[in-house]
């Protein structure tokens, strides 16, 4: 019985850490996929006030950017939904973040654009 349970503890351990992995590397179906696991960034935005970390954002950023995407408001609708699959966004605080990806995405664009 106790050399079950350590084998059970050592699985539950493994699939603990692939989690986490795949949490703070990404995985295959995060982003484009074509790499496997990459690293994410975590950039600092000013969401209402609070300096929030957004995970994906610089990745995310450069995807739209070789795709042609501007800086418009269906951009921003966009950014939501895909952002939320890597960071934690509340119900009802999706126009903020909107507001907040398109003002960076606006920066990014413009860098680049040139």
């Amino acid at each position: 019985m106790h050399h079950k349970s350590y084998i059970s503890a050592k699985i539950d351990m493994f699939l603990l850490i692939a989690m986490l992995k795949d949490k703070i590397f990404g995985n295959k179906s995060s982003g484009c996929g074509c790499c496997g696991t990459r690293i994410v960034s975590l950039r600092q935005v000013n969401v209402g006030g609070r300096s929030i970390g957004i995970q994906g954002l610089d990745e995310t950023f450069q995807e739209y950017f070789k795709m042609g995407k501007t800086p418009v408001d269906s951009t921003g609708n966009e950014l939501v939904e895909d952002l939320k699959k890597l960071n934690f966004i509340a119900e009802g605080a999706e126009e903020m973040y909107k507001k907040v990806f398109l003002v960076e995405y606006q920066r990014y664009y413009e860098a680049r654009k040139k």
